[in-house]
């Protein structure tokens, strides 16, 4: 990823090298030592029998269940839902590591250093909101939010604020705290207009905007009077984009094993939901969703709830959200709330045992659901429309059985026979086979050779055998060779993954390979069983080669004759060869 090169190698190995892998796994999970691992309950998967394991002379994790694994930075990522750079960023953080100078990614041409006094700008204002707040001029924001069923607890927990009458008041407290005023026009907190600079916020509840690491990037504000609009947002800033962001994300951050994400439309639903005890709550900033956002809830949890008011204007950008997430391949359901409410609303009625109860509407149950509000089904052209549409629909549906279902109902609603609309979706129903459904391990089948220059990496990962035991033409081309490569160079194991440019899938793939359990760690021993594997590996090479030359040998009748001896050459030398091993 080109992301990483922010970064130089030497300088990641030796960020790895002050974080202590045991240690940054173990403030997560519960880590019990046997041997030279240590183990633990998979923090990404459900099991009973720990299979986590991590190993500190590699410096390196691996669940032998779900067969997740990496360095602490891939650990880092992957339990708080993190890009590369913030993982590296939030280690470099706790080890008091100062970040690479020239390297760290630039956002909108700023500065790392531009923005952390930014970051510090926003804070010393959220404390100066929330302040407001306690002070006779914030008496009508702190009425507004008792009205709406929020305790001084809650709003101290979530860092609620108020402006104050002066039209530059926070504007006038950051100038007295030692920042510029181009430095507060620039983070949004104030704006210039005919000379004379004003605060961005008045007349307004305040909202903070923090990110996964507690930065506060911005705030949103709503107007207590008759003002417009209803609710402002900070603008584009050197820290902060609406379209990039979600409000409350700073509380995502301390939920882990998240099953999905409740996606609201406002902050004061996020609010509601989260006080009456329900988590992964996380809303838009005053934008219709966008895919940045959408792309941002894929890394949180596998699934998404739409929570969106259930007025016409809700079930709308319900429906456009759908087809969002749909495009980037995440699933999403949508709680359709009951006569029209919106979630503050339902949650206060119903409060969080009503909200349980709730059943939300896979995509295309709500989709179906939404299109029968446009038809007077009792009509013969109506239903013959909506059914038109909802056919259209149930052409994204690829499960033969989910289908299924929704054809039940609709033969009900429409008076359609079921092969009529399965005429009308597309779909050409084929005889039954006899054929019964196989499991498919997530993971593939790895070779029997790949199995053998697995063991030698493992052994060479942990430093066991002498590097000179093995040659790079023992490992097959591609990823175990170029995995040798940087062993054999004295590359740390933890190291490999990245220097390699991995992620997902092939980054499991190679920490698997130096995590193969139960091979011999005295030297001697350990020493002899490489040269099991080595002599394992090039007989199985030998035979390759001699069916590849046979089959074509024999594939090959009408091969000139200088041809066919050549192969019958090579067959015998082969031969020979494999006598000798």
């Amino acid at each position: 990823m080109a992301v990483r090169l922010y970064f130089p190698n030497a300088w990641l190995d030796e960020l790895c090298s002050r974080v202590d892998i045991v240690d940054i796994i173990g403030s997560y999970v519960p880590l019990k030592q046997k041997g030279r691992r240590f183990w633990a309950c998979c923090p990404f998967h459900n099991e009973k029998t720990p299979s986590f394991s991590v190993d500190s002379s590699l410096q390196m994790y691996y669940c032998f269940g779900c067969h997740k694994g990496g360095n602490v930075i891939h650990f880092v990522m992957e339990i708080e839902r993190m890009e590369f750079v913030d993982a590296v960023e939030e280690l470099a953080e706790r080890a008091h590591f100062p970040l690479p100078q020239g390297n760290v990614p630039k956002i909108e041409g700023s500065s790392r250093e531009e923005k952390e006094i930014i970051w510090e700008a926003n804070r010393e204002a959220a404390r100066f909101y929330h302040s407001a707040l306690w002070q006779p001029d914030g008496a009508q924001t702190l009425s507004y939010l008792h009205k709406r069923g929020l305790s001084d607890r809650d709003i101290r927990y979530f860092g609620l604020g108020s402006t104050v009458n002066e039209r530059d008041a926070c504007l006038q407290h950051l100038k007295k705290a030692g920042y510029s005023e181009d430095l507060i026009i620039k983070a949004g907190l104030a704006a210039r207009h005919e000379g004379r600079i004003y605060d961005m916020f008045r007349d307004r509840a305040i909202f903070p905007i923090i990110d996964r690491q507690g930065h506060v990037l911005g705030f949103g504000g709503r107007i207590l009077g008759s003002g417009e609009p209803k609710y402002l947002n900070t603008g584009d800033t050197p820290v902060f984009n609406k379209r990039r962001n979600l409000y409350a994300m700073n509380f995502v951050r301390k939920e882990h094993g998240l099953e999905k994400i409740i996606l609201a439309e406002g902050y004061m639903d996020v609010i509601a939901l989260r006080c009456a005890g329900v988590q992964g709550v996380v809303a838009t900033l005053g934008t219709a969703l966008t895919e940045e956002q959408a792309q941002l809830m894929k890394r949180l949890a596998p699934e998404v709830w739409i929570s969106y008011d259930g007025d016409s204007a809700g079930q709308k950008a319900a429906l456009r959200a759908l087809d969002i997430f749909e495009q980037i391949g995440i699933p999403a359901r949508v709680i359709d709330y009951p006569n029209g409410m919106d979630p503050d609303d339902f949650i206060r009625a119903e409060g969080i045992e009503g909200f349980q109860k709730l059943k939300p509407l896979a995509a295309p149950e709500y989709r179906i659901t939404r299109a029968a509000d446009d038809f007077d089904l009792s009509q013969e052209e109506d239903r013959t429309s909506y059914a038109i549409r909802c056919c259209q629909i149930l052409r994204s549906v690829k499960n033969p059985v989910e289908r299924e279902g929704y054809l039940k109902k609709l033969e009900i609603q429409t008076g359609f026979t079921r092969a009529v609309l399965l005429e009308q979706i597309g779909v050409i129903e084929k005889e039954p086979q006899g054929t019964r459904l196989k499991r498919r391990s997530v993971r593939q089948e790895i070779s029997e050779q790949e199995k053998y220059e697995q063991m030698l990496l493992t052994l060479l990962a942990k430093g066991i055998i002498p590097r000179e035991t093995v040659k790079l033409e023992d490992f097959t081309e591609g990823l175990m060779q170029e995995m040798a490569k940087l062993l054999l160079e004295g590359v740390p194991p933890s190291a490999v993954p990245d220097r390699l440019g991995l992620e997902g899938d092939a980054i499991a793939r190679a920490v698997s390979a130096m995590n193969v359990e139960m091979l011999p760690e005295e030297p001697e021993t350990a020493l002899q069983f490489a040269q099991e594997c080595l002599h394992a590996i090039r007989k199985l090479k030998l035979d390759k080669l001699y069916d590849q030359l046979m089959e074509e040998f024999k594939s090959n009748a009408n091969a000139s004759e200088e041809r066919r001896a050549q192969l019958r050459e090579q067959l015998v030398s082969i031969e020979t060869e494999r006598a000798r091993l």
